[in-house]
């Protein structure tokens, strides 16, 4: 029997912009039109987090911790609350938005840059995983110049749940949460030293009249127009014809709305 999967991962994002991959999630959709959710809780970074930033992934009792829970022929709660489904109204301007052609409302969790009200929670594509694998990324952090770029990358690591090596310590689940807490201390000590000499920075150019402030991304409506219908008619994917615009792809599809 035919079988469509889509896969995603379940994340959530601190105040210093670090990524927590808290839980994959399959979704399998048969021929018979019989369909399955997969639910795979990452503990080992669910243990870093606490409320007002984490307070659970709705639907699921992780109180069980469980190794997987399934949801068959019925759609999750985590998935209902925030996608829209058959019978939405604006259904079809959500879809086109984000270049589907059908209700996926997992795949469409993961295209779109709607943000959901009730809790920071967001999907995104699924990557490797972490792996079983020690990482050694010694040779990764060497081209780090500054101690804060560092510690970013050994956190991003810890909170996607890998295990990695580093100068001759490993990190793994034993001593997870102990390294997460020291670093994410220090990263914080770190990127408030750096935004502070940065506004010192800004305040002694503004004063000498050499500060303008960010430029928005020039966008010519004509290019635009000719990559869109390139992308309407499928000769280019999202990701090209973003990349052929100098933008994002979310910020592709917010032109993409607005155009509309």
């Amino acid at each position: 029997m035919k079988e469509l999967l889509t896969q995603g991962i379940i994340c959530v994002k601190d105040e210093l912009g670090i990524e927590y991959q808290l839980c994959e999630i399959d979704y399998h959709l048969w021929e018979n039109e019989e369909f399955e959710y997969r639910f795979r809780p990452n503990y080992s970074v669910i243990e870093l987090l606490g409320p007002p930033l984490f307070q659970g992934i709705p639907g699921l009792n992780l109180d069980l911790h469980k190794e997987e829970y399934v949801r068959r022929n019925r759609v999750p709660v985590f998935i209902s609350e925030r996608s829209p489904g058959p019978n939405r109204e604006n259904l079809w301007e959500l879809l086109e938005a984000c270049g589907m052609d059908y209700l996926n409302q997992l795949e469409w969790l993961i295209r779109t840059d709607m943000k959901y009200s009730g809790d920071p929670l967001y999907v995104k594509a699924a990557s490797d995983g972490t792996g079983e694998e020690m990482i050694c990324i010694d040779q990764e952090l060497a081209g780090a110049k500054r101690s804060a770029d560092r510690i970013r990358r050994i956190l991003a690591y810890i909170c996607k749940g890998s295990r990695i090596q580093y100068d001759g310590f490993a990190i793994d689940d034993s001593n997870r949460k102990s390294c997460y807490e020291l670093l994410h201390r220090l990263y914080e000590k770190e990127t408030g030293y750096l935004k502070a000499q940065q506004k010192v920075g800004v305040e002694k150019a503004k004063r000498a009249g050499k500060y303008r402030g960010r430029k928005p991304v020039s966008l010519s409506f004509s290019k635009f127009d000719q990559v869109y219908q390139e992308y309407r008619t499928k000769q280019i994917s999202a990701e090209e014809a973003a990349k052929e615009l100098g933008i994002s792809r979310s910020t592709f599809f917010r032109k993409v709305k607005k155009l509309r």
